[in-house]
């Protein structure tokens, strides 16, 4: 196993508009500014602060599932999904207390050890009852998913493999996140030589936080910083010499080693979408898709292909290089509107209503439609290609209407 983890410390500067700079000052991690429970709230709230796509990709981009979740060995602070089906386990420490030093480490693989033997039908219990307590719905795991990503019923199954697949490996990402992380690298050798049988990658992530405002008011800025990360994975081979089992030998061969993955999810290109889709709607709805998609790229929207068919996104007006879910349309000739919206404004920091009052008043054009119960931004039916096709200006509307207050959010 090698692990790396190049600290390189850098203080940032607030460029003023007459182009003087200052140095916001660091709040130092031996005082009592935060708690714990500020951490796991801050991570919880914003998980896309953790630098989890520069570590493992698969495992990206996070959605919450848990908060202080039982298991065997003590309570996960912090527990995230991702749409690919990958779990990762978050311990979230201020180094502040003394036994951060070295036990933080062995801990989080104890929860992994537990993990690991929790079928797909326990996690998904799990799932729903932090869903009950802290979202008030009764979200599963697809549900949960579906906050930041299009699944279509085709590809749910495949979801469900992987994270049964990933349980039974130990197939995890453990982050210990802190706000002043001074743990030696060689500590965290010592505690993974312990569990070779474990398929997991392990990082340490280290908050720095900056005061920003004056005295008294307190914006804060934070950077989130890999100080250590696992790149290989270890395996014990045990050697047993003799009949009689007169000496036994444990030695440790590191390499990589290359795990039976589960089905990847497939895309549709453009061309397959079409042929598709004229075999299950009339020439009329089929030429009104083609239009769908001219309309919504002269408004500055992206199409993005998927297995089941195309998402209508808008490229981040502020730069992050996010892209907000507008509508799907599917190969069968279904449209609808989905809960990522609403989740993506917020992890921006946007109005999330905006997203709100697009699906309402949008959802509202189609009759019985309406936004879906424990939902803020979901279509509680999916809608003809045909139905669109007759209320088309009026959706077209209230879609150019959203995307000028999203623009206007941005610039704010």
């Amino acid at each position: 196993m090698t692990i790396s983890g190049n600290r390189r410390d850098a203080n940032p500067i607030v460029l003023n508009p007459d182009g003087s700079a200052r140095r916001p000052g660091r709040v130092p991690f031996t005082e009592r500014t935060f708690e714990e429970g500020w951490l796991q709230d801050l991570i919880e709230d914003h998980p896309e602060l953790l630098p989890v796509a520069e570590i493992e990709p698969a495992f990206a981009p996070l959605v919450s599932v848990g908060r202080e979740v039982a298991t065997a060995s003590g309570y996960i602070d912090n527990l995230f999904l991702s749409p690919q089906g990958y779990l990762t386990i978050v311990e979230t420490k201020l180094w502040r207390n003394p036994e951060a030093r070295r036990e933080v480490v062995g801990q989080v693989i104890d929860y992994a050890k537990d993990v690991s033997r929790w079928t797909f039908e326990e996690l998904e219990r799990k799932i729903r009852d932090y869903n009950e307590q802290r979202r008030h719905s009764k979200s599963g795991i697809l549900d949960s998913l579906r906050q930041i990503e299009d699944i279509e019923e085709s590809e749910e199954q495949i979801i469900i493999d992987a994270i049964t697949h990933n349980l039974q490996v130990g197939r995890f990402l453990l982050l210990v996140v802190g706000d002043g992380i001074r743990e030696s690298v060689e500590a965290m050798a010592d505690y993974l030589q312990q569990t070779p049988q474990f398929h997991f990658t392990l990082a340490l992530v280290e908050l720095k936080v900056y005061e920003l405002g004056a005295e008294g008011e307190k914006p804060y800025l934070v950077i989130p910083q890999i100080v250590a990360r696992t790149r290989e994975i270890t395996r014990a081979v045990v050697r047993v010499e003799g009949k009689a089992i007169e000496s036994v030998q444990v030695g440790v061969d590191t390499e990589i080693i290359t795990e039976k993955k589960p089905p990847t999810r497939s895309t549709l290109t453009e061309e397959d979408f079409f042929k598709i889709l004229s075999q299950r709607v009339d020439s009329d709805d089929a030429d009104f898709t083609h239009q769908i998609i001219r309309d919504v790229q002269v408004l500055g929207c992206t199409i993005e292909w998927k297995q089941g068919g195309f998402v209508v996104k808008l490229p981040d007006p502020g730069g992050s290089g996010q892209k907000l879910s507008l509508l799907v349309v599917e190969k069968g000739g279904q449209v609808y509107v989905r809960n990522e919206l609403y989740t993506q404004l917020g992890s921006l920091g946007l109005p999330k209503e905006i997203a709100s009052d697009y699906a309402r008043e949008t959802a509202e054009l189609f009759g019985d439609c309406q936004v879906k119960e424990g939902y803020f931004a979901y279509w509680s039916r999916t809608v003809s290609l045909s139905e669109l096709r007759q209320r088309y200006q009026g959706f077209r509307d209230i879609l150019e209407k959203t995307i000028a207050r999203i623009n206007q959010a941005s610039r704010s």
